[in-house]
C-alpha cells in the first residue's frame, strides 16, 4: 500500500456555484474584504466564468472560487452537497465589528455561538451559501460579552478584521468511521476526533485533518443524512493542498490501488488537480500549491482581466461573446435580499431553502 501520510497540508480552495458574477464580485470584495485574484472560465465548461477570491497574494488556503451557472436550479445541502465553509479571523475581538459591518450592509447575521474553543458568526451570501466567521476563544470570552460590544459604526473591513484563511469546510457523512478510514488510508489524513453536535441531537461533528492541522475537514455526521443536490448557492467541491506533483501522484496511486475511481491528474494551469469522491459522494480534489495564481499575471494585476490557459486562447472570441450574452440576461440588483441563517446554524434540518 502506498504511504500517503503527511502529504496533505490543509485546504487549498473551496469551489461553489453562483448565479450572478457581479453580485458575487461585489459581495466577496466589497463586503467580505477579499481580492479577486483570477477572472477566468470553467475549463470543463469554458463558456461560463470561474471566479477566484483570496487574500492579497492569493495564498493557498484562502481562495474561494465560483462557477457562474445562472441556469442551474437552487441546490440543497445533503450527502454530496456540503453544509458550509468557515473562515478564521485573528481575534474574537473583531467578531462584534464584523457583525456591525455585515448588518450595515443588509446581511443577516447569527451569533456569536460557542464552538469548542471558538466563537463563530454565521451569514449567507447573495446566493444563500452559509458562511461562518470564527476565532479562537483562548480567554473564554462569552457570547453575551461580545454582543454587548456591537455598537458604533464600522465603515470598512479594517486590517484587523481581514479573513485570515479557511478554518474548515463541512461536508456531510452518514458514517464517521467509514469516512475516517477512507481518508486515513487513501489520503493520509490521520487526525480524527468526534463529538456530539450541539446544534442537533443525534448528529455528531467529526474533525479530520493532520496532526499539525487538525479538523480542516469537519464532517456533520448522521446515519439518517439524506442526499443533497449541488446547484446555485452550494459548495461544488473541496480541494486540499499538497506541496509537489509527486505527492499528488502518490495519492493517485493510493486511490488506484484501492480501486477508487478518479479523474487522473488534470493541468489547471495555476495548479494541477486530482478529483475523486468520498464514500458519501462528496467531491474532493487534491491540488498542488504550484505554480500559483501569479504565473500569468503580475501580483498587482491579479483578477483584473479575463485570463485563459493557452489551450483556450483560440476560442477567446466565442468565450467572450458567450459571457456577454450571460451578462445581458442578468437582472439582479445591488444590494441583494439576504436570506436568514438557519437556527441553529449547524443543524441538518434546514436542507432546502427557497431562492430569494
Amino acid at each position: 500500500m502506498t504511504n500517503v501520510a503527511g502529504l496533505v497540508k490543509g485546504l487549498h480552495h473551496i469551489s461553489l456555484v453562483t448565479s450572478d458574477q457581479e453580485l458575487n464580485r461585489r459581495f466577496y470584495t466589497e463586503v467580505m474584504g477579499l481580492r479577486r485574484v483570477k477572472l477566468t472560465v470553467n475549463q470543463d465548461d469554458p463558456f461560463h466564468r470561474h471566479l477566484f477570491y483570496a487574500d492579497e497574494k492569493g495564498t493557498t488556503g484562502t481562495a474561494i472560487t465560483f462557477f457562474e451557472w445562472p441556469e442551474l436550479p437552487r441546490g440543497y445541502v445533503g450527502l454530496g452537497s456540503p453544509h458550509h465553509l468557515s473562515y478564521s479571523v485573528k481575534s474574537v475581538d473583531v467578531l462584534p465589528k464584523w457583525a456591525r459591518w455585515l448588518r450595515s450592509n443588509g446581511v443577516n447575521v447569527a451569533g456569536p455561538f460557542p464552538r469548542e474553543g471558538r466563537l463563530s458568526l454565521y451569514l449567507r451570501d447573495p446566493d444563500g451559501v452559509l458562511v461562518e466567521i470564527t476565532a479562537k476563544n483562548e480567554e473564554g470570552v462569552t457570547s453575551d460579552h461580545l454582543r454587548q460590544q456591537e455598537s458604533g459604526e464600522v465603515k470598512e473591513v479594517t486590517a484587523d478584521m481581514k479573513l485570515v484563511k479557511f478554518d474548515h469546510a463541512s461536508p456531510l457523512s452518514s458514517d464517521s468511521l467509514v469516512t475516517h478510514k477512507f481518508l486515513e488510508k487513501l489520503v493520509g489524513l490521520e487526525s480524527f476526533s468526534e463529538r456530539e453536535n450541539p446544534d442537533q441531537e443525534g448528529t455528531s461533528l467529526v474533525e479530520i485533518g493532520t496532526p499539525d492541522n487538525p479538523g480542516f475537514l469537519k464532517y456533520l455526521t448522521a446515519p439518517s443524512a439524506k442526499t443533497g443536490m449541488v446547484g446555485k448557492g452550494n459548495i461544488h467541491h473541496i480541494a486540499v493542498a499538497v506541496e509537489e506533483d509527486e505527492d499528488q501522484l502518490r495519492i493517485k496511486r493510493s486511490l488506484d490501488d484501492a480501486g477508487i475511481r478518479n479523474s487522473g491528474v488534470i493541468d489547471r494551469f495555476w495548479f494541477r488537480s486530482l478529483y475523486f469522491r468520498d464514500p458519501d459522494y462528496n467531491l474532493l480534489e487534491i491540488a498542488t500549491k504550484k505554480p500559483g495564481y501569479g504565473v500569468d499575471e503580475p501580483i498587482e494585476k491579479l483578477g483584473t482581466t479575463l485570463v485563459l490557459p493557452s489551450w483556450l486562447e483560440g476560442t477567446r472570441g466565442k468565450i467572450e461573446a458567450a459571457l456577454k450574452e450571460t451578462d445581458s440576461k442578468g437582472s439582479k440588483t445591488w444590494p441583494p435580499r439576504y436570506e436568514t441563517v438557519p437556527s441553529p446554524p449547524e443543524s441538518l434540518h434546514a436542507r432546502r431553502i427557497e431562492a430569494a
